[in-house]
């Protein structure tokens, strides 16, 4: 888990003066070793980046190399791409005051100069691209501005700097070239700016030139105000993907989303698969690598945050965000990492292939498969003696319809193929007014581009997957006594029943969808429900749009602030007909109707931030708790609101309550079975996907509700995106045959 650090003049040190000239043909030196072909995450680190640690992220152990090269000492990586890096020296200028760049490869140490360039032509640009390989004769390194390009190739002498302008239509702003990706076979692609267009740059005679095609834009998710984009070439399809955050804030992820682009339709397609491969985000350059050949879980994409050394990765299957610490022991101080990838030929990845002490994680599939196969062994044995297994059909259903809960049934179908295969898989719930059948709410996830919808019972540690299309490309907004509220594309909502498959249309938005909190006030099936959504604006008001049911059209109204407040992305609670609403600096808002009259008005809370990342308003018995989270889970504060004295009061305990939180739905219950008192349960797993984790308000750190986790933080976790609390109160009973 450590990091090795190299710092003497031996074999395995880092190349400094007289020292770079004897060992610069020890080619099994230059790099760390690596078990498969996979990308390394560089971190610069040390005083003005003197030395460079490389973390490969397949390696279990998190073994961090430290290598301060000769050639990069000092300088600033702009681009990995190919295999190699695009460098600057902004530290050290020529005899003109000019910033000098190179190329340079990681593997063979060779070093490409390019002409030096004016600062002010590099801050003027928005990304940088090398075509292909510099040992190719197409390759053109080029830098891309809003109006114009800068580029060279390998041996020019200076930088060419030409004007572009983009064509317009008459209801369109100016626009200009945004994200690009130099493709394998050298043509460049990219996407403007405004209109999101689609274009080629080309060469030709010396000069560059640029084509829009004729595509239809991207759909991308409604209701995101700040979002990064990148383009990835994998195998020669081009994607682009959409990175989601809430609100401005950049180190909180909202969604994911993945474009591949249909050369013969002429449209960005949405895809749910990234057909075996990975991607790697970055501002320095994007690629892609075989799940297969590196020996990793497929359709993952990873990304870095700026200014942090976690490592995000984004699961397409379930809509999950997983949050790792590549390089634990990491020097100070380190700066923005970039990525390298070696190809599969590339010779040190052979070279290190065979090192029994390099290929850890093989050793820990091939232990894995062992244990599988022992299991199974053991599993086949025959034995003389009846089979509890083999009870009658007749009584095995017997005995199953009178079970009290439905997870019972669902249970009993999991017990062996057998019985999976003689009872039906169908259910039918249906509410029970009476008494709920579930003591605690059920997590419920899916992914928007399948119809499965899962539902975890955290107190039998089971997870339970229906079939439910009604929900298929919707969002989960908010839950409420069973019932769900969904968005689906821009302007369309509905309300949905999981458990009795029961729709309620509600009249299309006004307005494009752009919600930082939903709720409804009652059961959808009354006269006297309202469904309010609210909009952050500016410091100064908000937009505020509610729905009595039965009403043909939203009412979409603005509210003034009386004092700057900036609103949290968490959803309203809502107590004796009135919505309160959470802000970062800890304020609430109370929007109340009354006699067909709305008021909205703040309650002071002068507090100052606690945390931008993750904030969640929860309704306990009449009274108003907040709880914010630190970064990366490092700390997790809870306070009550005090409205007589307007101020928060800090809350040591629980007592014998527990919190249920996510991004869509804050749950407060008291708790009826022992153990589960004073403790806050999140939608975040660690490692395998039934190991939920909880905080504890006792020791003051997370902890899993099965198994012996315990941490500090929530590294090493994953959290669905897509999910929410759900308490149904229901009945049940099978479809016969």
């Amino acid at each position: 888990m450590g990091e090795e650090d190299s710092e003497s003049d031996d074999e395995d040190s880092p190349y400094h003066g007289e020292v770079a000239n004897k060992v610069a043909n020890k080619k099994s030196n230059l790099l760390p070793p690596t078990p498969e072909p996979a990308p390394w995450i560089i971190f610069p680190c040390g005083k003005g980046r003197k030395s460079h640690t490389f973390t490969n992220i397949l390696d279990p152990q998190k073994k961090g190399y430290v290598r301060s090269f000769l050639e990069i000492r000092r300088k600033r990586c702009l681009l990995s791409m190919h295999g190699w890096l695009l460098m600057i020296d902004d530290l050290k200028k020529d005899q003109f005051g000019k910033e000098q760049y190179f190329l340079w490869n990681p593997d063979t140490r060779e070093v490409i100069n390019l002409p030096s360039r004016d600062s002010q032509d590099a801050n003027d640009c928005c990304f940088c691209i090398l075509s292909c390989a510099p040992t190719n004769s197409d390759c053109i390194i080029l830098f891309v501005g809003e109006d114009f390009f800068l580029f060279c190739t390998p041996g020019d002498e200076k930088w060419t700097r030409q004007s572009y302008k983009l064509e317009k239509t008459d209801d369109a702003l100016d626009d200009y070239i945004y994200r690009g990706i130099g493709c394998t076979h050298g043509t460049i692609y990219a996407l403007t700016f405004q209109r999101r267009a689609t274009a080629i740059i080309e060469r030709n005679c010396g000069t560059l030139s640029v084509r829009l095609l004729d595509f239809e834009k991207p759909q991308t998710y409604p209701g995101t105000t700040y979002y990064r984009s990148y383009m990835v070439e994998s195998g020669e399809e081009l994607y682009y993907v959409v990175i989601h955050h809430l609100g401005s804030n950049i180190k909180a992820i909202r969604h994911v989303e993945v474009f591949k682009l249909d050369f013969a339709k002429k449209v960005w397609v949405k895809v749910e698969s990234l057909g075996g491969c990975n991607f790697i985000l970055s501002d320095y350059g994007c690629m892609s690598f075989s799940a297969t050949k590196s020996g990793t879980e497929g359709n993952i994409i990873y990304f870095t945050l700026d200014e942090d050394n976690s490592l995000c990765a984004f699961g397409m299957e379930d809509e999950s965000l997983s949050v790792y610490l590549p390089c634990p022991n990491l020097k100070t101080p380190f700066f923005s990492p970039f990525w390298l990838m070696l190809s599969d030929s590339n010779r040190l990845v052979q070279v290190f292939k065979g090192k029994a002490n390099t290929n850890t994680l093989e050793e820990s599939q091939r232990e894995k498969i062992n244990n599988t196969l022992g299991v199974a062994e053991e599993n086949v044995e025959k034995s003389n003696s009846p089979n509890w297994i083999d009870i009658p059909l007749d009584i095995l259903l017997s005995i199953t319809m009178k079970l009290p809960l439905p997870v019972d049934y669902i249970n009993s179908r999991l017990v062996c193929k057998t019985w999976a295969l003689y009872l039906p898989s169908t259910i039918r719930w249906t509410v029970n007014p009476i008494c709920s059948t579930t003591q605690c709410p059920w997590l419920m996830f899916s992914n928007r581009g399948s119809s499965t919808c899962s539902f975890v019972d955290l107190k039998s540690n089971a997870t339970h997957s229906f079939d439910l299309p009604e929900l298929l490309g919707a969002q989960i907004c908010f839950s409420s006594d069973g019932w769900l509220l969904m968005s689906k594309g821009y302007r369309s909502m509905f309300f949905f029943n999981p458990f009795t498959k029961v729709t309620i249309e509600l009249p299309d938005l006004p307005r494009k969808f752009a919600f930082s909190g939903l709720s409804f006030s009652s059961l959808p099936t009354s006269a006297e429900c309202v469904v309010f959504g609210i909009i952050p604006m500016t410091y100064n008001f908000a937009d505020v749009c509610y729905l009595r049911l039965g009403e043909k059209a939203w009412t979409w109204i603005q509210c003034d602030h009386e004092i700057r407040i900036t609103l949290s992305y968490t959803n309203p609670v809502v107590y004796d007909g009135a919505f309160y609403c959470l802000s970062q600096e800890r304020h609430i808002g109370v929007f109340d109707i009354k006699d067909g009259k709305s008021d909205w008005t703040i309650l002071c809370a002068p507090q100052p931030y606690k945390s931008m990342n993750e904030n969640y308003l929860v309704g306990c018995d009449g009274e108003l708790f907040s709880v914010y989270i630190g970064p990366k889970g490092k700390w997790v504060d809870v306070d009550k609101s005090d409205y007589l004295k307007s101020k928060w009061m800090a809350v040591n305990s629980l007592k014998d309550k527990m919190l249920f939180v996510s991004r869509s739905t804050c749950v407060s219950l008291k708790a009826t079975t022992e153990g589960m008192q004073n403790k806050i349960y999140f939608p975040i797993t660690f490692r395998d996907k039934n190991h939920y984790v909880y905080y504890s308000l006792d020791s003051r750190s997370w902890h899993s509700s099965f198994g012996d986790y315990h941490s500090e933080n929530n590294y090493e976790t994953k959290a669905q995106l897509q999910s929410t609390w759900i308490q149904p109160s229901l009945s049940w009973k099978i479809d016969s045959f």
